[in-house]
């Protein structure tokens, strides 16, 4: 008769993308080229998971537009990934991504894209 070992499961990695992880408030920098739809463009990426931005605020500078925009009620890494998925957009030259205020996890300011 074989030998029977006790089955033991791998470990469970981190869900990063679980309800129950820690909620911040995540500020993003915008640069973008001043076209007429980048800011719906920009704006839909948190439409289509349900996020109200708290504050936008849009400056234009030539052709240049500067964008920040406020948003609670995700995870840190649901903020960076939205944040590259604004910089892959053809108009956005660079964006800077940032918590605000309290948050559960140990994060840092990071900058996903400069051009």
């Amino acid at each position: 008769m074989p030998h029977f070992e006790a089955f033991h499961p791998a470990p469970l990695r981190h869900d990063a993308w679980s309800v129950g992880n820690a909620h911040c408030v995540s500020r993003f920098e915008i640069l973008a080229e001043a076209e007429a739809d980048v800011l719906c463009r920009l704006l839909n990426l948190f439409a289509m998971q349900y996020l109200i931005p708290r504050q936008v605020s849009v400056l234009q500078q030539e052709d240049m537009l500067m964008v920040s925009v406020e948003v609670g009620g995700m995870t840190w890494h649901r903020a960076q990934v939205i944040g590259e998925k604004m910089r892959n957009l053809v108009s956005v030259c660079s964006v800077e991504l940032e918590p605000i205020g309290d948050l559960h996890v140990v994060t840092e300011a990071v900058s996903l894209a400069a051009s």
